[in-house]
């Protein structure tokens, strides 16, 4: 027995040692998977030896060209951000596999003939990543603002780039107006690090590091905790600290800004994933003292329209004698509540902007120079309240309401919201390709009567499909709304057809309704129905909707998906054995969970990028800041409830004789969900599987090298990765017979 249990305790230390990302052992163990996976996905697509099966090419196949095709569409949209004369843009295509920061003029972009508009290409990644030798993903562009009079200034900016997608990046200066990195001596530089940064002035950056060797605290997320003033010519290590969090937060930081004249500068400290404390720099004083709002509960989100103060309470808020439903956004004016709000909060007014009903929550807010765009979700259908800023008496006027069409998701914001209220929205839907829209003028008016300036291609016969909303009943009487959106051809006559279940349940996050001409391509142009559900956990009915999920009540979003799976098999729309659900992160957990908790309900699973074991998932990456959601399994009195429901703990003989054939994707460089929740999931499958062979060609894993938590880092290896995912669906849920 002694003996036995000393195996087990070996086997289990080798288990954890693929947390080493890459060590030799690990990326052998990884390549091998690799191959494994790439023999059993594509064994019908070879007929020769198993040495021609681990040699596959992938790029061979007819969906790899057509999903290549989709992502480097030269007519796709090019979403821009307007600075100046300029509107700029980030591209990738076949020519540009990294892809080329550009710039093109207003007479361009409104070329109807986009391929042919003239762009100004400032920075090529694909060149800069062969001189560098450096796998580099272009990760953003951070514009210095001169202020008032000057919001048209656009000559510097910080460029952030990852060596092969991770969150970690380097941060560079870059001249816009020379288009070329500053290389003087006292040009702005970070190094590679989780970092947080934003410009104060020309010569001055406030900046958060994760390296303690200069002065910053770094929490046990690996996020900084201190905000220094960087001056141009000193070292980083003589920074000067001007703010910083506690030992025990999630990450805590600052941030300098104009808000249309106004000057702000704000600070957080994040105690857990969704408790915050703000506190603020007062500018008008000699001091500079930062004054904290203590007297705000730590669930609340603020942000600034002009001088006004928006408010977001998560739950019930009673204040002054006044009480605020939960999933409100409020206003008052920012001076008089930081003012007042401790010592006389009956003399503050304050304004309802929005309130929620019933299945009804608010999405967040944009704005442009004169306006306030609050969207929000009555039902699943898309609404934008429309405020006007009347400067006489500085109070909000409402214009109306802007609904969006049924199973359509809309959004608008500022194109420059400092200088001007022109506006660009977005509308998209599953059969409805995305159409960028601007207009001017902004308002409820301007959203109404927008110009199309693009479009994405339609890559897909949507003749005769369809898009309704159903609900599900999950296990304590909820009723769980999905969409499924049916192929042609599958009407409710025609009986059971394979078919695609996607979810999250996560954060607070919605799911809504999005154009994939992947999907599309791959699945409902192939006769598959596919199926989104909108379960507990994620934001879609307000922060309750997602609280009620959390912690050792996680079982309620697997029950809530679970339960829209058994729906679709009770109204004979598929089979248990046709239906295959896929998902990402937290939904790599969700489907990872299906495997193990509802094993019967599925004919095949992909897992895309998951957290399985929640015993060590605190120890790794950014884990740690997730406690709030997932709970933690250092607490004797949670841990069993979180291992209860633990994919990789629920990990059995007898379930993996259960489970239907498994997929698990993931890349070397995530460094948010690390890899090793999946790699030791399968190596502890394929060890204590009763039948390990049928492990082995059921239970499946592959990696790639880059990409980070987005999974892919380009095109290609986007197109790669998902030809990989959907092949894997397609031989394992179109051959069943019903």
């Amino acid at each position: 027995m002694e003996e036995k249990e000393e195996v087990k305790e070996h086997q289990e230390e080798e288990n954890v040692r693929l947390e080493d990302l890459r060590s030799e052992s690990s990326l052998k163990w990884v390549e091998e998977r690799n191959k494994d996976a790439l023999r059993e996905i594509f064994r019908a697509k070879t007929n020769s030896s198993s040495e021609e099966h681990e040699a596959f090419d992938v790029e061979r196949t007819e969906l790899y060209e057509e999903l290549l095709a989709i992502y480097d569409d030269k007519n796709r949209i090019p979403h821009v951000k307007v600075r100046g004369d300029f509107l700029y843009n980030f591209w990738q295509d076949e020519r540009n596999v990294k892809g080329v920061w550009r710039r093109t003029t207003w007479t361009e972009y409104r070329k109807e003939d986009g391929v042919n508009a003239r762009w100004e290409v400032l920075l090529d990644v694909d060149d800069l990543a062969k001189r560098e030798n450096k796998s580099w993903v272009y990760k953003g562009a951070s514009f210095l603002c001169y202020g008032v009079g000057q919001y048209e200034r656009a000559d510097r900016c910080l460029i952030s780039l990852s060596d092969g997608g991770t969150d970690s990046c380097e941060v560079r200066e870059y001249d816009v107006s020379e288009k070329k990195f500053v290389d003087a001596d006292d040009a702005f530089f970070i190094p590679d690090s989780k970092h947080s940064v934003c410009w104060k002035d020309r010569d001055t950056l406030w900046i958060g590091y994760t390296e303690k060797e200069f002065g910053f605290k770094v929490s046990s997320c690996g996020y900084p905790l201190t905000t220094k003033e960087w001056k141009r010519g000193t070292k980083l290590a003589d920074a000067k600290e001007i703010y910083s969090g506690e030992e025990s937060d999630v990450a805590a930081g600052g941030s300098f800004y104009y808000d249309k004249d106004f000057q702000y500068a704000m600070f957080y400290r994040m105690m857990t994933f969704n408790d915050m404390e703000y506190a603020f720099m007062d500018l008008n004083s000699s001091s500079k003292e930062i004054k904290t709002l203590k007297y705000l509960p730590t669930d609340f989100r603020l942000q600034t329209f002009k001088n006004k103060m928006l408010l977001h309470p998560k739950t019930k808020w009673e204040f002054a004698g006044r009480s605020y439903k939960a999933g409100s956004l409020l206003a008052c004016d920012f001076q008089e509540f930081i003012t007042n709000g401790e010592k006389e909060p009956t003399s503050i007014d304050i304004q309802l902007l929005y309130e929620p009903g019933y299945r009804c929550t608010y999405e967040g807010s944009s704005d442009s120079r004169d306006y306030l765009y609050i969207s929000s979700l009555e039902n699943l259908q898309s609404k934008t309240t429309v405020y006007r800023m009347n400067d006489s008496d500085e109070n909000f006027v409402l214009e109306g309401v802007y609904e969006a069409e049924n199973c359509q998701s809309f959004s608008v914001g500022g194109a420059e919201p400092n200088s001007s209220n022109a506006i660009f929205a977005s509308s998209s839907g599953f059969l409805h390709p995305s159409t960028y829209l601007y207009n001017a003028k902004g308002g409820l008016v301007g959203i109404k009567t927008a110009e199309s300036l693009k479009s994405n291609t339609n890559w897909f016969d949507t003749d005769g499909m369809s898009v309704t909303l159903h609900e599900a009943t999950s296990k304590d009487g909820t009723k769980v709304p999905y969409f499924l959106v049916r192929a042609k051809g599958n009407d409710e006559s025609a009986g059971p057809r394979p078919t695609i279940l996607n979810g999250y349940g996560g954060f607070e996050i919605t799911s809504l309704p999005s154009y994939s001409g992947g999907y599309g391509k791959a699945f409902l142009s192939k006769g598959y129905n596919f199926v989104l559900a909108c379960i507990r956990g994620g934001g879609e009915f307000g922060p309750e909707w997602s609280y009620v999920a959390k912690k050792e009540n996680r079982w309620k979003s697997f029950e809530d998906f679970n339960c829209v799976a058994e729906d679709l098999v009770k109204t004979k729309v598929t089979t248990a054995k046709q239906l295959g659900c896929i998902g990402g992160s937290n939904g790599g957990l969700l489907t990872g969970a299906m495997a193990t908790h509802f094993p019967e309900s599925f004919g095949a699973i992909v897992s895309q990028c998951p957290l399985l074991d929640m015993e060590r998932y605190i120890l790794l990456t950014s884990g740690s800041s997730w406690i709030d959601e997932y709970g933690d399994p250092r607490d004797e009195t949670l841990k069993p409830k979180i291992l209860a429901w633990s994919p990789y703990h629920a990990l059995s003989p007898d379930n993996l004789a259960l489970m239907p054939p498994t997929l698990f994707t993931c890349s070397t460089a995530d460094d948010r969900v690390h890899p090793s929740h999946a790699r030791r999931f399968v190596e502890k499958a394929h060890r204590i599987a009763k039948d390990p062979v049928r492990a082995k060609q059921t239970i499946l894993y592959h990696e790639m090298t880059e990409g980070g938590h987005a999974g892919a880092a380009d095109n290609k290896n986007r197109a790669k990765v998902k030809t990989i995912e959907y092949t894997f669906f397609h031989e394992k849920l179109s051959r069943v017979v019903v």
